[in-house]
């Protein structure tokens, strides 16, 4: 079958071919038909992220397909023709489980029906997008919080949400907007976002932020205005975004210890941060549903129903690319890589 992947990093993709794989005990093949594709692809070919000497690397995260064939002790609702959603599972260091090429392997137990009601683009426009800031926000990696799904014992719902508040930077990107869904979700009493206002403002306060400040105030401002909300209060801020974690961290508390989670790498000298008198934490996260098995069995189960309820609404897809097309999807990665970010995910239809 045919594969797009990274040979050396630091160069533009290849098309190669590989053999198509046969599920094992728990795992699903797929006939991909969308993959979603991600500024975390651009980060595997030009930064070699998670690489790790296994060169060469198929790329695609946010996979979307049609069941061909099962493996041994499966659920039963996972069976051939249907369509499903997932994420694939990087722990396995393996090139099955990737999107770009013509079928793949996920598991099952990160892997959903597409809702009658949605489509397969629907499907892979959440993947990596939902499951990377609901890590951040509620995986043991990031804040930590424990989200309150629906059939968890009340005892356990230990948080009043209702009561926090939540501090979403970049909340106009893909990853950003799902994040403002999940604080909406969990029942966050103030989520307050930066993001380009003109643009996205109506498309975030639709999805739950509360109050939307526009990052082209700049830096300065933009701080004085959460500040101003806030005021010494804030002990939650996830950064979806940026390499200089300054603006997130100082917005936090200086009396009461805050954490700021991020699900890029800091790479940038930090400027200043405040007092923080009590510390802080900046905590890096990865999105991944099978580094937290339980977690990640939980959201999966939960995910189709709230999307069927429209509690968690599909932001769509942008351009379209039909067909294992290197050229065009290189040319994506660079748009990742340059810093011009598509108003939307572009996905790839095979």
């Amino acid at each position: 079958m045919d594969a797009l992947m990274v040979e050396t990093v630091g160069q533009p993709i290849i098309k190669g071919k590989r053999p198509i794989p046969t599920p094992s005990e728990g795992e699903v093949l797929i006939k991909v038909t969308v993959v979603g594709l991600n500024p975390y692809e651009h980060r595997v070919r030009d930064w070699g992220l998670y690489v790790e000497g296994r060169l060469p690397v198929v790329l695609g995260n946010d996979i979307a397909g049609t069941i061909t064939s099962v493996g041994p002790n499966t659920p039963s609702h996972l069976k051939p023709g249907t369509h499903v959603f997932g994420q694939t599972n990087y722990l396995k260091r393996s090139n099955d489980q990737s999107g770009l090429q013509e079928y793949a392997l996920l598991d099952a137990y990160t892997v959903a029906p597409v809702p009658s009601n949605l489509s397969d683009d629907d499907g892979a426009s959440l993947v990596c997008n939902f499951i990377t800031p609901f890590w951040a926000i509620f995986g043991a990696d990031g804040l930590a919080l424990p989200f309150p799904f629906e059939d968890e014992d009340e005892d356990k719902k230990a948080i009043e949400y209702g009561a926090q508040t939540i501090v979403v930077v970049g909340a106009g990107s893909n990853c950003g907007k799902y994040a403002v869904q999940i604080c909406a979700l969990a029942g966050f009493g103030r989520i307050i976002v930066t993001a380009d206002a003109a643009r996205s403002g109506n498309e975030l306060r639709s999805y739950g932020a509360t109050h939307v400040v526009d990052r082209h105030a700049g830096a300065e401002d933009v701080a004085r205005q959460i500040r101003a909300l806030v005021g010494d209060g804030l002990v939650y801020a996830f950064d979806a975004v940026n390499v200089d974690h300054t603006l997130g961290l100082s917005l936090l508390s200086d009396s009461r210890k805050g954490t700021l989670a991020c699900i890029v790498p800091r790479m940038a000298e930090l400027g200043d941060v405040g007092e923080k008198r009590e510390g802080y934490e900046d905590r890096f996260v990865q999105g991944q549903s099978h580094n937290q098995p339980e977690l990640g069995a939980k959201v999966w189960k939960w995910l189709p129903v709230w999307m069927e309820q429209g509690k968690v609404k599909s932001t769509g897809c942008g351009d379209v690319i039909e067909g294992l097309d290197v050229e065009r999807v290189n040319k994506v990665l660079d748009d990742y890589r340059d810093g011009r970010q598509p108003p939307k995910q572009v996905h790839v239809h095979l």
